[in-house]
């Protein structure tokens, strides 16, 4: 705790930036991923818009590495797993804002709205970013969405109105208006809606009957809201306050058995997060200071007839993070950066025997980062101190760790743009309140996981007459220590630190853009992933080096994106192969591979002179094979659906 109150108060004398952006006219296609010392993927919002991507799980859906747990139904909970170490150790940043969740360690990212984003990321062991929040680097990855930053012309307003309507009854309205408040001000505010009834149809399969169903309980009804302020502090730096509400009731579809379905699960969300971002730069320092607030809810039902009385569980999850971190740069080349987190976490719910736990971490980091025009070195030594304290009850021990990384890049060639990239990092993941405190399941004694990840790879670059041409590959080697899962005991389940997992795998990705002709542009990229993932617990069981669950083989995708001045097509594949749905790998475990293909038809039609106005429209069909897969076991997934865009931006 001393060493802790030390780095804080140094982190208090030094003054800090933000991760506001600046307004920059592009000129050039940026190619960050192929000089990256980590694996980097990276896609725009124009990108997005182009191949038909209106949420965030469609867009990771293209990267290497990455997959999406879908949970069916329009509202059913969709996590990001980054090389199969689970979603509780993806890290998810918002606009230089940590997202999290202390009760299950799961961010549910059919949350974010896309209709305002700027450009989304995923960066894999390390970043060559080290003017950010220590709290990222606790994680194997971090998954980066920046929101759209307005560019103001004379008139001094933006305003958009969106309407989207889908199969199932789904009908999406967004609107958005952005206004400069005098000369160095501006604030923005955006509400997104979606309502649908879910009810799709799809094929069942019970032994050798084969039945039409339809899915059941998989409504939804969610508003989320954000309203950003910026500021211009001239020398004094810059500000942002951002505050969002989201509001939710779904259905949770639940899994699909024989022949029954079982409608009777129910969720509500209601969520309010507040942050502040401060920076200032100033001679060889920049600063940069963050505040935050986060205030959960959630109320689960289940009426099932089959319980002696129906569920009604309550939960509240506070937060609040401080953030400070300064970077000097002493030298041509050289960044040094100390960041300090603080964060509380608590949780009180209406089940029995909750023991109201509370969380306090320290995350302190230290960094360095030396770049030339071929080599780049990246370093950082993370410490985390968690304490605990309960209302009821012994709270867990206290934990402290420090976790090093490292990563490098160096151009082989000095007339190509050919590079050798490597690194190694250490991740500590802290168990989750309900893997600590869950009624009769939970263990307080359970030890943090352990990740640790190897990489090794070659990027190339190539620009020639307005065409580029890029290609990335990583081999890599992970595994995870004291990895917590559910064991049954005596007569009922516990948490466990008995996991152990190792990881052998290959990302392959090539991206083309290029001008075919003068009505004619195209882009086109393919992602290919090899996974070996598998248990190495005890080499007695059954299980043992057998590929861990809902882990394929192979995966990969394609996107090609045809740019003509009277429309826009855009078609996305996506092929998994065959997956264990438990940890022993037999026959009857096996889950079919499955291909899902997309299709997009958009144009934007621009208006006006002195104040353009744009109307965008988009056509998309997804699944178009119509389908019938599952990316969870008994959780089917959508058939053949429709989707109609319509946007005014003025």
């Amino acid at each position: 705790m001393h060493l802790t109150a030390l780095l804080i108060a140094v982190s208090l004398a030094v003054p800090q930036t933000p991760d506001t952006l600046e307004v920059a006219s592009v000129t050039a296609e940026r190619n960050r991923a192929s000089v990256s010392a980590a694996p980097l993927q990276q896609v725009s919002a124009l990108q997005m818009e182009k191949t038909g991507a209106v949420s965030l799980q469609e867009a990771l859906r293209t990267f290497s590495g990455i997959s999406i747990r879908d949970y069916g139904g329009i509202g059913g909970l969709k996590t990001v797993n980054i090389r199969n170490f689970g979603s509780q150790h993806t890290g998810i940043s918002y606009d230089g804002v940590t997202v999290s969740n202390a009760q299950n360690g799961q961010v549910d990212i059919s949350r974010f709205n896309l209709d305002d984003i700027q450009s989304v990321s995923v960066e894999i062991a390390g970043s060559d970013d080290i003017f950010r929040s220590a709290r990222l680097a606790s994680s194997v990855g971090v998954l980066n969405i920046v929101s759209a930053k307005p560019l103001f012309d004379s008139t001094g307003t933006i305003a958009s109105a969106q309407m989207r309507f889908a199969s199932f009854g789904t009908f999406n309205p967004y609107l958005s208006i952005k206004q400069r408040l005098g000369e160095r001000w501006s604030a923005g505010l955006w509400a997104n809606y979606v309502n649908s009834r879910g009810d799709y149809p799809f094929t069942l399969h019970n032994g050798s009957v084969t039945t039409r169903e339809t899915r059941l309980n998989s409504d939804v009804a969610s508003l989320n809201t954000e309203l950003n302020v910026w500021g211009d502090l001239g020398k004094g730096g810059d500000i942002r306050f951002k505050l969002s509400w989201f509001d939710s009731e779904r259905g949770l579809p639940g899994s699909v058995i024989l022949y029954t379905q079982n409608p009777t699960e129910r969720l509500w969300d209601r969520d309010f997060k507040a942050n502040a971002l401060y920076s200032v730069s100033f001679s060889k320092w920049k600063l940069k200071a963050g505040l935050g607030y986060v205030n959960a809810w959630n109320r689960y039902t289940d009426a099932n007839p089959a319980y002696p009385e129906p569920v009604d569980d309550r939960y509240r999850q506070q937060e609040a993070d401080l953030s400070l971190t300064a970077l000097w740069a002493p030298a041509t080349g050289w960044e040094i950066s100390f960041s300090q987190d603080v964060v509380v976490n608590a949780l009180d719910a209406s089940t029995p025997y909750c023991p109201y736990p509370t969380r306090e971490t320290y995350y302190s980091a230290l960094s360095a980062k030396y770049r030339s025009d071929r080599f780049t070195a990246v370093a950082t030594l993370l410490g985390t101190i968690a304490r605990e304290q309960t209302k009821i009850g012994e709270p867990a021990p206290g934990r402290e760790n420090l976790s090093p990384s490292a990563s490098l890049s160096y151009r082989l060639l000095e007339s190509s743009d050919l590079r050798v990239r490597a690194s190694f990092k250490e991740s500590y993941r802290l168990p989750t309140f309900n893997d600590l405190y869950y009624q009769r399941v939970g263990n307080k004694n359970l030890n943090p996981e352990k990740a640790y990840q190897t990489n090794l790879g070659l990027t190339w670059f190539r620009q020639w007459n307005g065409h580029s041409l890029s290609a990335t590959c990583d081999g890599y080697w992970n595994n995870v220590r004291d990895k917590i899962v559910a064991v049954p005991t005596m007569f009922i389940w516990s948490m466990r630190n008995v996991g152990k997992v190792m990881m052998l795998g290959c990302d392959l990705s090539i991206s083309y853009n290029g001008k075919l002709a003068d009505w004619l542009r195209m882009r086109a990229g393919a992602n290919y992933s090899y996974q070996y993932a598998v248990d190495v617990t005890d080499p007695q069981a059954k299980n043992y080096r057998h590929q861990i669950a809902y882990t394929p083989r192979h995966c990969g995708s394609g996107t090609l994106v045809l740019e003509m001045p009277w429309i826009n097509v855009g078609y996305t594949v996506n092929a998994v192969g065959e997956r264990y749905t438990l940890a022993q790998n037999t026959p009857e475990y096996r889950t079919d591979p499955y291909s899902d293909h997309s299709l997009s038809i958009n144009r934007t039609f621009e208006f006006g002179r002195r104040h353009c106005w744009k109307l965008h429209l988009a056509a998309d069909v997804m699944n178009i094979g119509n389908v019938n897969y599952e990316v969870i076991k008994y959780y089917p997934m959508p058939g053949r659906n429709y989707r109609l865009t319509i946007k005014i931006t003025y």
